[in-house]
């Protein structure tokens, strides 16, 4: 797969809820990051993809035009102290009213990076178009349609990726940055540095469920990567660290493990991203 540009946005809204496949209506919990599948939908609401835009497959299974976007490539910074309130929703049914409890993000702020396979082109001229131009054939929402999502474009890069393994790791990092997100597939361990102070992170959270501490690494088992026949999910584990916009925080080091390689896409001096 093929690919030659990153393009960078910026996405904020006042609420936000990336519900969690496992909740139910007695607690509906939230990602703190938006899971790939939700960002190729807000792709497919910009370019005016339909939700229930489908063939049937030769198995007699659905085949969702926006699947086409399943192999794009993102990373994510969120840019807010990684707040929740616990809400009721009153869902109204034939059944009658039921409460629904649900986790809710508090000011959501985050930069997204996106990466098309050159086969999709048009469709990443057409996005780009839109986006510059603050235009969109569908609402967006930050996960629920209660929640209207605004987005800023800021940048285009070019897809200029190396191949970091163990072996030349260390002369790397000796002058380069990693930010964002990472797939942990292949990463053992890392550390985090902000601006303020060097520690090196645990693989989990400590912080409360309500408020976590920003320039902490924090890592997700099952993060939704891909969606086919509208409810067949796969999973990755990543991390992600969450800081506020006007400090800096990255990673100095990744842990590799044994045998293993990590790909880094360049999005400015010295500074990389891992795209998922």
């Amino acid at each position: 797969m093929n690919f030659s540009k990153i393009i960078e946005l910026d996405i904020w809204s006042k609420f936000g809820c990336f519900s969690k496949s496992f909740s139910n209506s007695g607690g509906i919990l939230s990602y703190f990051i938006p899971p790939k599948t939700s960002i190729i939908g807000m792709i497919g609401s910009v370019l005016g993809y339909s939700y229930d835009d489908f063939v049937i497959g030769e198995n007699n299974n659905k085949i969702y035009s926006i699947e086409k976007f399943n192999n794009i490539k993102i990373s994510i910074q969120p840019l807010f102290s990684l707040k929740t309130k616990r809400v009721t929703f009153n869902n109204v049914s034939g059944s009658g009213i039921k409460n629904i409890h649900q986790d809710v993000l508090l000011n959501p702020y985050y930069k997204i990076y996106i990466s098309f396979l050159d086969t999709l082109k048009d469709d990443e001229s057409l996005f780009l178009d839109r986006i510059k131009n603050n235009r969109s054939v569908y609402n967006i929402y930050m996960g629920k349609n209660e929640f209207l999502l605004n987005y800023e474009f800021k940048n285009v890069y070019d897809y200029e990726p190396i191949i970091l393994n163990n072996y030349n790791k260390t002369e790397f990092f000796a002058e380069n940055k990693v930010y964002g997100s990472l797939n942990r597939k292949n990463v053992k361990d890392t550390i985090l540095i902000s601006k303020k102070k060097s520690t090196k992170r645990s693989l989990f959270s400590r912080g409360s469920p309500t408020q976590l501490e920003s320039f902490y690494e924090y890592f997700i088992h099952d993060y939704p990567i891909k969606r086919e026949n509208f409810v067949d999910f796969t999973y990755s584990p990543i991390s992600f660290y969450a800081y506020p916009k006007e400090e800096d925080c990255y990673f100095s080091d990744l842990k590799l493990k044994e045998d293993s390689e990590i790909e880094l896409c360049k999005i400015g001096d010295k500074e990389w991203i891992s795209l998922i």
